[in-house]
């Protein structure tokens, strides 16, 4: 994920991830534009794994390719934002999903 031009926000459940998530979907955004990593209770960065959903210790990454999705850095930004998101200041390195 180092090459493009991605923004990225920090999410503390998954319902508000994927609030994100969908919103991006619902513009018609590639899914391999959207990138979504889970954060365990140590820090560790991993792909989602089955059951997660059913995890309130997870927090969540989902970091958007500005480049492939075509929607300006404001306004992924703003909906990070209003899905309850913290953009975070530079984009971590994204497991492989």
């Amino acid at each position: 994920m180092n090459q493009g031009n991605y923004v990225a926000a920090s999410f503390p459940l998954l319902r508000y991830a994927t609030g994100a998530i969908d919103w991006f979907r619902n513009q018609a955004i590639d899914a391999n534009a959207i990138a979504v990593a889970a954060v365990t209770p140590d820090g560790t960065m991993r792909a989602p794994q089955r059951g997660d959903n059913l995890r309130s210790d997870l927090e969540w990454i989902v970091a958007l390719d500005l480049s492939k999705a075509r929607i300006p850095r404001a306004v992924a930004v703003a909906t990070f934002a209003r899905e309850g998101g913290k953009t975070l200041a530079s984009v971590p390195k994204m497991p492989a999903s």
